[in-house]
């Protein structure tokens, strides 16, 4: 099934811009005008009007009624391609999974022995990578799901999520904002307010991981002026860094099992209502989970669920 110019169509009615589209659909901005333009003249009505001074692509009321049915035919492709692929890998069932470098550490090995004690005729696939490389793989259809703390959304994509995955502030236990740290009934960690740490160096993980854009937005939010910046793209050394009294760093819950050796680091949850960030499985659209993909992702969940308990 070839449905480009519903995909072409229903992808610009969402953007509502040209070369957000256009990226999103890899082609170039031109071509896609074209292709629009086009095919508004071979139907004779126009599916969108162009509005404002920067053109923002709004659906005419003809072209609304048409990304309904476009969008249905999109589903049924997807259904489609799903049932194909299905078919085309009987003989041997394989099931690709990215996921981020540092998660794979503590996860993949339980999660590969336990699935493969139930089904040792699939074949479970890893990809460990940044966010960013992972999205890319997931868009070209390199792999078939995705497990991840994520930030932005994917279109055409189910989002599962696994667990609100607390964020921590990582301080040396010499830190003297520690005295400042409070408990909240029904928490494991003490809570510490991100006010007490403006003007301090942090050792932060670089650009394209997520840990990093959930650092930049805190630094936003709560107005921190971080007196120095070290980037370190390895979660293990900056916690080294933060023990060795270098810098205050951050860390997420689910990492603190294969951490212990850190002695001189102390954990806070950060500020009152404690920061979280969604740990999820994403997968397409329109993608029919078989048996062994559903017992697959309830062990995903429970191994993660069980390093979100913290014990000190």
């Amino acid at each position: 099934m070839n449905l480009k110019e519903q995909q072409y169509v229903c992808t610009l009615a969402r953007c509502r811009n040209l070369s957000r589209a256009a990226e999103a659909l890899f082609i170039s901005p031109s071509a896609l005008s074209v292709y629009i333009s086009n095919l508004e003249k071979n139907l004779g009505v126009p599916l969108f009007k162009r509005v404002g001074k920067e053109k923002s692509f709004v659906l005419t009321s003809i072209g609304e009624e048409y990304v309904q049915r476009a969008e249905k035919m999109l589903e049924m492709k997807a259904e489609f391609d799903d049932l194909l692929k299905r078919e085309q890998k009987k003989e041997q069932p394989v099931i690709r999974i990215g996921i981020q470098q540092r998660r794979a550490i503590s996860m993949v090995p339980e999660v590969l022995a336990r699935f493969k004690g139930r089904y040792p005729d699939v074949e479970l696939v890893f990809h460990d990578l940044v966010v960013a490389d992972l999205k890319q793989m997931f868009k070209e259809n390199a792999i078939d799901f995705m497990v991840s703390n994520f930030l932005e959304e994917l279109p055409d994509t189910v989002y599962h999520e696994i667990a609100k995955e607390p964020v921590l502030l990582a301080l040396p236990d010499t830190h003297p904002a520690i005295q400042y740290a409070y408990s909240v009934e029904g928490d494991g960690l003490l809570h510490l307010n991100l006010s007490h740490l403006d003007w301090e160096t942090f050792i932060v993980p670089l650009p394209d991981q997520s840990m990093r854009r959930t650092a930049d937005r805190l630094f936003r939010e709560n107005n921190i002026h971080p007196k120095r910046l070290i980037e370190i793209g390895h979660f293990e050394i900056i916690m080294s860094m933060v023990n060795q009294g270098m810098g205050v760093g951050f860390n997420r819950l689910g990492y603190l099992s294969d951490m212990q050796r850190f002695e001189h680091v102390r954990y806070f949850l950060i500020n009152r209502e404690a920061e979280t960030s969604s740990f999820r499985l994403a997968y397409r659209k329109g993608h029919v989970l078989s048996d062994c993909e559903q017992h697959l992702i309830s062990i995903i969940e429970e191994t993660i669920c069980r390093k979100l308990t913290y014990k000190e």
